[in-house]
């Protein structure tokens, strides 16, 4: 008799940061000790049933039963936190209520690769659909991994209209140029998501590393570029490239002999310089600051002027 084939891991990694990452931390922030603990016990669950877990009302009461002060109730507000964040596919989620990542796919992957066994398609991503059978396959690349290189250009996707961009796949782009999204940007990611398409958020995430924007003025340049599509009534991805488009125009124009003069940036007296300020005062005047007090628009114009210095 055949031996059955094994599906599960019998251990995971589990990263040494863990501890202190964006989404323990948020998690611990907002359900204490114990939904760290549940997060755990639901990683193991995963691993243990092999790269996904069907999401059920069994596996709600038998996770929540191992933790005290965890019920049903608040194990599922704990799987939708971290769907939210990223942990989780929301899209095989929404879809089959299935539990899964493409990062746990792939310590999936690499802990089975001595394995006689074929390699799994049910509840895979980034696999092309086989008519042969009938499991669920997912073309969506939520945590792809990408070449690294100088320029941020390469760590974003290059999405087309009607592209079916998931929120998930947005926090990604964004996490793979400046790491998570803390609370100050997230808030701001769900308003812009709800004005305008998730493809052209991140079409402006994209716009952004090309000009290798820092982690720093992240934040103010989005806002730039976002304000600057609505107030030209820009709704779809063909508008926003032909936008793009014009203004890299606009200023190539304005480099070459005899073009327009580019506005000047208006400069800012130093505080040293004011009556009654020391020399010392001076150091509190960085460019962080000088990029806080200019208008959205001013800062996407210094923006693009240094990167047309560099």
């Amino acid at each position: 008799m055949a031996r059955p084939v094994k599906e599960g891991l019998d251990y995971f990694p589990l990263d040494v940061d863990f501890a202190v990452n964006d989404k323990t931390e948020a998690i611990m922030g907002e359900f204490g000790p114990k939904g760290v603990l549940f997060m755990i016990y639901l990683l193991s669950a995963v691993y243990q049933n092999g790269y996904y877990l069907q999401w059920n009302k069994l596996k709600q009461m038998q996770l929540a039963n191992r933790i005290q002060g965890v019920s049903p109730e608040l194990a599922n507000q704990i799987v939708n936190r971290l769907i939210a964040y990223g942990t989780f596919s929301e899209e095989l989620f929404n879809s089959a209520k299935v539990l899964t990542s493409q990062r746990i796919q792939e310590t999936y992957e690499d802990a089975t690769k001595r394995r006689k066994s074929q390699k799994p398609t049910k509840y895979w991503i980034n696999v092309d659909i086989n008519k042969d059978t009938s499991a669920v396959n997912v073309n969506i690349n939520p945590q792809s991994k990408v070449n690294k290189s100088k320029s941020n250009k390469s760590k974003v996707n290059n999405y087309d209209d009607d592209a079916g961009v998931t929120r998930e796949q947005v926090i990604n782009d964004w996490t793979n140029l400046w790491g998570f999204p803390n609370g100050i940007a997230r808030p701001e990611i769900d308003e812009w998501l709800a004005a305008l398409k998730p493809e052209l958020v991140a079409y402006a995430i994209r716009i952004a590393g090309e000009h290798d924007v820092q982690s720093h003025g992240a934040l103010k340049y989005l806002r730039a570029v976002i304000k600057g599509w609505q107030q030209r009534k820009i709704t779809t991805l063909a508008q926003a490239k032909q936008a793009t488009t014009d203004h890299d125009k606009r200023l190539a124009n304005a480099n070459k002999p005899g073009g327009y003069s580019k506005p000047h940036r208006k400069e800012v007296t130093p505080k040293w310089m004011q009556k009654g300020a020391s020399q010392a005062d001076s150091k509190s005047n960085s460019s962080d600051d000088q990029q806080d007090d200019m208008s959205d628009e001013a800062f996407l114009a210094f923006m693009n002027s240094q990167e047309e210095a560099k």
